[in-house]
């Protein structure tokens, strides 16, 4: 009885273990060096030193990923951002739609601290949806906020 109850919470801890583990992570970083091959990979060219803040934070469970960018606002960048990740649609400040996405924004539950919403200090939100071929929903969002001069993205996918 004694070894039935010893093996049983050894096979009880592993598959706790292994729940644990496959079930997804995190990562977050604001080291501008490290994030460079992010930034590339994400957008298709390295960031000029004008860019001079980059942060990222990724998060994974399942199936579901969430991926949010905020780096520093340069012009000539946005707009190299803008034509590569066409086709995009754009949400103008006080429609529906602008309203509808800061709302799609707020609600993921792991959004990072640095993260600003969209709000009066942004113009408008570039958005795509379904995007990614192989997952069956995907959503993705960029955005600056004038103030702060920053430019953030958020990208979550599911398969």
């Amino acid at each position: 009885m004694r070894r039935k109850r010893k093996i049983f919470r050894i096979i009880t801890v592993l598959s706790f273990l292994t729940l644990f583990i496959s079930c997804g992570g995190s990562y977050e970083s604001e080291n501008r060096e490290k994030l460079i091959s992010s930034f590339q990979d994400n957008f298709g060219f390295e960031p000029p030193k004008s860019v001079e803040k980059i942060k990222l934070k990724n998060w994974g469970l399942y199936d579901t990923d969430v991926y949010w960018m905020a780096f520093t606002f340069e012009p000539t960048v946005m707009e190299k951002i803008i034509a590569h990740d066409q086709p995009l649609e754009i949400a103008l400040n006080e429609t529906s739609e602008f309203n509808r996405i800061r709302e799609e924004i707020k609600k993921s539950v792991n959004n990072p601290k640095w993260l600003e919403l969209p709000d009066n200090n942004t113009q408008r939100v570039y958005y795509k949806m379904n995007f990614i071929e192989r997952k069956s929903f995907s959503e993705y969002y960029l955005w600056t906020n004038m103030e702060s001069q920053m430019t953030y993205l958020f990208v979550h996918s599911f398969y």
